[in-house]
């Protein structure tokens, strides 16, 4: 329901603003699909909790290699679109293993 729904968002925005330790969100899209309204909800509660996020296309190898930049454009407007976002957009592939090693040495350097 609606209510829950809200008392989950509220619920998450409150942890979300009580981990001071917190450096990034890594917030996973499915490369397939696109940004849904379920992410950008996710990305508006991340803006207003003030927590910087990255967005990870996913299943990159599932997209055709001409499609691509199009998805990753796409996702980089959705992100320029909200503040706490990163206008950096990774691409990934847990099959292929594309985007992985840049991903990692960028959640690396948060870690130190």
């Amino acid at each position: 329901s609606k209510t829950e729904a809200q008392a989950w968002q509220e619920m998450i925005f409150a942890y979300l603003r009580g981990r001071a330790r917190l450096r990034r969100v890594a917030l996973l899209i499915d490369a397939r699909r696109g940004v849904m309204d379920s992410d950008i909800q996710v990305m508006d509660l991340l803006d207003r909790a003030a927590v910087s996020y990255g967005l990870v296309l996913t299943k990159i190898d599932d997209i055709k290699a001409a499609m691509r930049p199009q998805a990753l454009e796409a996702a980089t407007a959705v992100a320029a679109k909200h503040t706490a976002a990163l206008a950096e957009v990774q691409a990934t592939s847990a099959l292929t293993g594309e985007g992985i090693p840049n991903l990692r040495t960028h959640l690396a350097a948060l870690a130190q």
